[in-house]
């Protein structure tokens, strides 16, 4: 930026845009190696996560098994209580007939 300055001073327009010009292609070279360096960080980065699945399946860390809520539970037995009293009641009917 300091080289801009000081040919606006200067007012001399041919190295002004030569210098800028320079500069633009320059910062292009940067972009197109930083992209690069991108792609190549990301296919190792895709590379990585398959590996890191792979092992977590090997090794069974994925496998989570399903707890059961205590609330959960307690409502699961006192629903299978209200139903004992009603399959007794019905039993009984039967017999009485």
């Amino acid at each position: 930026m300091h080289v801009v300055v000081g040919e606006l001073k200067k007012k001399s327009g041919r190295n002004l845009f030569r210098k800028l010009n320079e500069h633009s292609k320059d910062l292009q070279a940067k972009q197109e190696e930083v992209a690069k360096k991108h792609n190549a960080l990301s296919v190792k980065y895709e590379d990585l996560e398959n590996l890191k699945v792979n092992m977590n399946e090997y090794l069974g860390r994925n496998k989570v098994e399903k707890k059961e809520s205590v609330i959960g539970a307690i409502e699961k037995h006192k629903a299978e209580d209200k139903e004992k009293p009603k399959e007794k009641k019905e039993i009984i009917k039967e017999f009485e007939r």
